[in-house]
């Protein structure tokens, strides 16, 4: 089977790129559904809604035609500049792994989160710094070429187990989150509603996101990821606004809970959290494919990248958490008045972006499986493929829904499911297969910094399950 790279994006260097800052947000909401019908293998960002695969060939098209020179600063946005690079690592991070945060902060204390914030923004630079090396040496521009030069023929088939793993994760988490929202707003009417109860949520999404689960692709879905990334903003703001009114009913001294300081096996999983958040791995290559401004330049791109969203998190995760201090909620939304009209507002959003984010993430997680599926069975060249035979595809996927589906109902707790998915599968992807890249594509001898990210995914594995077998 002939393999594509893992984005799905055609990386032909002659490819027509993007030239104003209109033409990069109004391609933000171009989703994947147009690679999926061209054998789409892609890596999607397990939980969160992040900037879609196929947006990086758009955001890349319009300037050579129009004549924009390349520009290397940061408040251009033409081919491979670094405003273009710093806005693609940025949103492409940005997902509902930030709404978990604010309870990570009252499992170890505010000091140590930050700090833990901070070793998850270091170790994510330094991997992202391998990548892009990596990008620059072999010319490859997708996670799944890389991974064929350091496992060989295996490495494809191994990104696409992580892939549907994970695929399957990110829609289990959007389950658990419309369970929460959606009870919230409907206790408007009165709590005798049939959609006050979770299980009633749960079938009813499963009526909207089975049928278009099955389908091979759905191109009117496009958009809906450039309303996920607004609503997640949104919401980060209503939190940051309301944070003062809500510490001051409290009553509790802002000194004691600034010193504050909890031990324990917790901080594993606030850091897995947080390294989630941070992850952007899989749409680095391409974007490092197209950066034009040498590895000085991108370091710096990755330096602000890093620092922008440790700040951003910080003030999302510090504010959720002194609004409820210890009372919190592993979704610390549902701590909030279910009158509150501004939370009101984003439970609608999220409730509804979430409900079609949820087909977007089976898309590319059961081309995954098909993928594996093609390989292990040596598809002849003019045979036809798995995934287009209906009466294989619709089965199969919904096989891999009800699975979802009964994850979600056996994990009510939302930052334990995004923790568990963190630590296994993503940090692989941002720590252990970049450290093999920086040995066998790299070529390096120094042990230091690959020892170190092959140190912090054993460490972050290792207490998981220590916190699934003590639980």
């Amino acid at each position: 089977m002939t393999k594509l790279p893992v984005t799905g994006i055609n990386t032909d260097s002659t490819a027509p790129l993007v030239g104003t800052t209109k033409e990069m947000w109004s391609c933000l909401g171009i989703y994947l559904s147009e690679a999926l019908h061209q054998k789409f293998e892609s890596c999607s960002c397990a939980l969160r809604i992040s900037v879609p695969q196929i947006c990086l060939q758009t955001l890349l098209q319009t300037a050579s035609k129009k004549g924009h020179p390349a520009d290397k600063g940061f408040l251009s946005f033409d081919e491979g500049a670094a405003g273009t690079s710093l806005a693609l690592l940025v949103s492409g991070a940005v997902g509902t792994g930030v709404l978990a945060l604010p309870y990570g902060v009252s499992c170890v204390g505010i000091g140590l989160s930050l700090s833990l914030f901070a070793l998850a923004g270091v170790a994510t630079y330094a991997s992202n710094t391998i990548l892009f090396d990596c990008v620059l040496k072999t010319g490859h521009g997708s996670y799944g070429q890389l991974m064929l030069d350091i496992l060989g023929k295996s490495g494809a088939m191994v990104l696409d187990m992580f892939v549907f793993i994970e695929g399957l994760g990110a829609v289990a988490t959007y389950i658990v989150f419309i369970m929460d929202y959606v009870p919230q707003v409907c206790a408007l009417w009165g709590d005798d509603h049939w959609c006050t109860d979770k299980l009633n949520v749960a079938w009813a999404t499963t009526v909207v996101v089975w049928p278009l689960s099955c389908l091979r692709g759905l191109s009117a879905l496009r958009y809906t990821s450039t309303c996920s990334i607004a609503t997640i903003l949104l919401t980060s703001i209503v939190v940051i606004i309301k944070a003062p009114v809500h510490f001051h009913a409290k009553d509790a001294s802002f000194q004691h809970v600034l010193e504050e300081v909890k031990w324990n096996m917790s901080g594993f999983q606030v850091l897995s959290m947080a390294c989630f958040a941070f992850m952007t791995h899989t749409n680095s290559p391409e974007i490092a494919l197209r950066f034009v401004g040498g590895p000085r330049l991108a370091r710096k791109v990755l330096t602000i990248q890093t620092c922008l969203l440790w700040a951003v998190y910080c003030a999302i995760a510090v504010c959720g958490y002194l609004s409820f201090l210890d009372d919190i909620k592993q979704d610390f939304l549902t701590n909030y008045e279910v009158r509150d009209r501004l939370i009101v507002l984003c439970r609608c959003l999220l409730s509804s972006t979430l409900v079609f984010a949820c087909p977007i993430n089976m898309f590319p997680a059961m081309q995954a499986l098909f993928n594996i599926l093609e390989g292990l069975r040596g598809k002849a060249p003019h045979e036809e493929r798995l995934y287009d035979m209906h009466h294989v595809r619709i089965p199969v996927t919904t096989a891999a829904f009800a699975l979802t589906l009964g994850v979600a109902l056996k994990s009510p707790h939302v930052a334990d499911l995004i923790g568990t998915l963190s630590a296994y599968f993503s940090s692989p992807l941002m720590f252990a297969f970049p450290a093999i890249m920086h040995w066998k594509i790299l070529g390096r001898q120094d042990m230091g910094l690959p020892v170190c990210l092959l140190m912090l995914t054993a460490a972050l594995w290792l207490a998981e399950l220590s916190r699934f077998f003590l639980a």
